[in-house]
C-alpha cells in the first residue's frame, strides 16, 4: 500500500498545501509547533476518518474558516485510490472514495491500511486497559469490516444499557427493560471477544520473535487476552452467548446500584509478561518500551498477513522516545519494506541510519517544502 500524495485545505495551520511522497521513506523535519504532526495526522485522518489527537473534527478546521478539505491519492494491489473528506463547521462531513459519495466512515476500511506510532503509544504497556483495547480495536478494524460493525453496535448498546441502569436506579424505568440491551450486548459482544482472542493468537508469536531480536534473545514476551467474561469458566455444552447472558443477569443488582455495565469487551485487557513478571505493573521502563515497540511492529506483520500488503507506517516523533538500540532496530525493520513517514526536529540522526532512497521535507510556519531527495 502506498500514499502517493495529499492535498490540504484549511487543515489545522495549513491554508493550502500539496505534497507528493516517496514510495519508501519520507522524513518531515521542523521545529516544534510548526505543523509536522499535522501532516501525519491528515494522512491518518484520510484513511480512517478519525484523528488520533482529537475526537472533534471541528478542531482541525483552520481558525476563521468554515470548512476543511483533505484529498489523499493512494494505491494498493487492486488499483489506485482517491479519498476526499470535507468537514464543515456546522458538523456536516462529506466522504468520497474515487469520486463516489459514501454514507459511512466504515467504508474507508481497507482502502489504505496504516500503522501509527506516536509518543502516546509508549504508554501502551504501562497505561490503562483502554489504551490496549484501542490498539486491538484499531488493528482489527482495519482488516475486518464485520468487527468494526460489531464494535460500533456494541458501544451504542452499551451506552443505552448504562443510561437505563441509571434510570432504573432512580426509579424512572422498569428493570425488565434491561433484558433487551442484555441481548444486544451478547449478540455483538461475543463476536468481538472471539475475534480479539483469535488476533492475539496470531500476533503473539510475531511479537515474541520481534521482542527476542530487540533484546538479543535475553527476554521473551508473552501476550494474552484477558476477558472479563472469561469463557474458560463455562461448563461443557454451554454456549458463549448463554454464559455471557447469565453473567449479566447475575451482576444486574450491583450494576443498577453503580449505574455501569461491569462485564463485556469494554472491560477486557491484554496480558503482557516477561517470564512470570507482569511488565504492565512491574516491568522496567526499558521493558515497557520494548514491549510497546514489539506490539506496534507486530501490527505491521499482522496486517500484511491478513491483507497480503504492507501497511503505511506513520512514526510521529517517536525517535526521541527510543534509545539508540531500539531506534536502530526500528529503522532496520522498516527500511525499504514499508512506506514510512517520520517526523523529527532534526534529520541528522535518522539520515545516518537509513541508507536508501527517500525524501526530506521541511516545515516552517504551516508551509512544507521538499528539502532533499535521494
Amino acid at each position: 500500500m502506498l500514499v502517493h500524495g495529499i492535498s490540504l485545505f484549511n487543515y489545522r495551520n495549513y491554508r493550502e498545501q500539496q505534497l507528493n511522497f516517496h514510495p519508501s521513506l519520507n522524513i518531515i523535519i521542523g521545529d516544534n509547533a510548526q505543523g509536522k504532526t499535522n501532516i501525519l495526522e491528515s494522512i491518518y485522518y484520510a484513511v480512517t476518518g478519525k484523528s488520533h489527537r482529537t475526537n472533534y473534527d471541528n478542531e482541525m478546521i483552520r481558525w476563521g474558516e468554515s470548512f476543511l478539505r483533505v484529498v489523499l491519492a493512494g494505491e494498493r494491489y487492486s488499483g489506485k485510490i482517491k479519498i476526499e473528506i470535507i468537514v464543515r463547521t456546522d458538523g456536516k462531513k462529506i466522504l468520497k472514495i474515487n469520486n463516489k459519495p459514501k454514507k459511512k466512515l466504515s467504508e474507508l476500511i481497507g482502502a489504505i491500511n496504516t500503522v501509527l506510532f506516536s509518543p502516546e503509544d509508549m504508554m501502551m504497556v504501562k497505561g490503562s486497559p483502554s489504551v490496549r483495547r484501542r490498539f486491538l480495536d484499531m488493528e482489527i478494524s482495519q482488516t475486518s469490516p464485520s468487527y468494526c460493525h460489531n464494535l460500533v453496535s456494541y458501544n451504542k448498546a452499551l451506552s443505552q444499557r448504562n443510561n437505563l441502569l441509571k434510570a432504573v436506579r432512580e426509579g424512572e424505568e422498569n428493570d425488565q427493560l434491561i433484558d433487551i440491551w442484555d441481548t444486544q450486548l451478547v449478540n455483538y459482544g461475543v463476536p468481538i471477544i472471539k475475534k480479539r482472542s483469535e488476533v492475539i493468537g496470531k500476533i503473539k508469536p510475531i511479537a515474541r520473535e520481534i521482542h527476542r531480536k530487540i533484546t538479543d534473545g535475553k527476554e521473551e514476551i508473552n501476550v494474552s487476552y484477558i476477558s472479563s467474561v472469561n469463557f474458560k469458566n463455562m461448563d461443557d455444552g454451554v454456549k458463549e452467548e448463554e454464559f455471557f447472558l447469565k453473567k449479566l443477569k447475575e451482576n444486574r443488582k450491583m450494576e443498577i446500584i453503580k449505574g455501569v455495565t461491569s462485564l463485556g469487551p469494554h472491560r477486557d485487557d491484554m496480558g503482557l509478561k516477561i517470564g512470570s513478571t507482569d511488565i504492565k505493573s512491574f516491568g522496567s521502563q526499558g521493558q515497557q518500551r520494548t514491549g510497546a515497540l514489539s506490539l506496534k511492529l507486530s501490527e505491521i506483520e499482522f496486517i500484511k498477513m491478513e491483507t497480503g500488503e504492507s501497511p503505511v507506517l506513520l512514526l510521529d516523533d517517536v525517535m526521541s522516545e527510543l534509545d539508540e538500540k531500539r531506534r536502530k532496530f526500528l529503522l532496520e525493520v522498516v527500511r525499504e519494506k514499508v512506506q514510512t513517514f517520520i517526523t523529527s526536529t532534526g534529520v541528522e540522526d535518522i539520515v545516518e541510519k537509513v541508507n536508501g532512497p527517500g525524501r526530506i521535507f521541511e516545515v516552517k510556519e504551516g508551509k512544507t517544502s521538499l528539502l532533499q531527495e535521494g
